[in-house]
């Protein structure tokens, strides 16, 4: 036995030392660069204005996360993906995290971390005026097409809230209103934000009631990231809570107003028990 101890005793002396793993914090640091994964085609968060540039509340959120971090805003490259390779993207390292009007939910957070939601979100859903549709039920019949993001979480939903209707799988939010706008489908769902954007943008369009289904729950945004690195993590999840709750509430504000043209949720304030 004493024999077998020395012996287990050697191998750890001898064995190869095991590093962690380098954070994806300290190798941007290092490289003095930030490389964002961004959606084009998602208005007001991330798309590409009249000027043919990145213009949104998202990209203004990377941008300055860029400069506190950087020192310097433009020391960011943005990559352009479609909805279905958010994920494969960043767990490849081909970003260092994204902004794409990112769901959380459960499946996802498998794969992928997520930070504090940076936006209390939720669906909405638009219809041609020409159809006559002011209800979600209405929808459920197969004579209708209903054009849906092609990503598992949205064809999901679609099955349990319209399970009759005809889906039309489209790779962007842009598809999805080009769609309707041209007569191939009849209605579509995306984030709010979008919606309000897209409503105001286009008179031949009308907003339907969903009240009752899931499309009329909250959702949350969020930025994802590569997980098991914890370091990367808290840096962004303590920017996104500054941002929301703390010091930085009044560039939250400045960009709410900017691009969603409202007030954001209230700050939590502190209960000193002064009376």
């Amino acid at each position: 036995m004493c024999h077998r101890i020395l012996l287990a005793l050697a191998l750890a002396l001898f064995a190869a030392p095991v590093f962690a793993q380098e954070s994806q914090l300290d190798i941007v640091l290092k490289r003095h660069k930030l490389v964002v994964g961004t959606c084009s085609t998602s208005p007001p968060l991330a798309y590409v204005d009249d000027k043919g540039e990145l213009a949104g509340f998202e990209i203004d959120m990377a941008r300055q996360i860029t400069k506190d971090l950087l020192g310097d805003p433009t020391k960011i490259d943005f990559v352009i993906i479609q909805h279905d390779g958010r994920f494969p993207a960043v767990l490849s390292d081909m970003i260092d995290f994204g902004m794409c009007a990112t769901a959380v939910t459960p499946d996802r957070a498998i794969r992928v971390a997520f930070t504090y939601p940076y936006l209390d979100s939720g669906s909405a859903m638009l219809a041609r005026r020409d159809a006559n549709i002011t209800n979600i039920q209405q929808l459920n019949d197969p004579q209708y097409t209903y054009a849906v993001l092609n990503v598992p979480t949205a064809i999901a939903r679609t099955k349990m809230v319209l399970p009759n209707a005809t889906q039309l799988p489209l790779d962007s939010p842009s598809a999805l209103l080009s769609a309707v706008k041209t007569g191939r489908a009849t209605a579509f769902s995306v984030d709010k934000p979008l919606a309000d954007f897209y409503a105001g943008e286009n008179d031949d369009l009308v907003r339907v009631d969903t009240t009752g289904t899931a499309l009329h729950l909250v959702n949350n945004d969020s930025i994802y990231l590569k997980p098991d690195d914890f370091k990367w993590w808290l840096y962004l999840d303590t920017y996104v809570r500054e941002l929301r709750f703390g010091t930085r509430y009044e560039q939250y504000t400045a960009w709410y107003r900017k691009w969603l043209h409202k007030d954001p949720p209230p700050q939590r304030p502190y209960d000193t028990g002064e009376h």
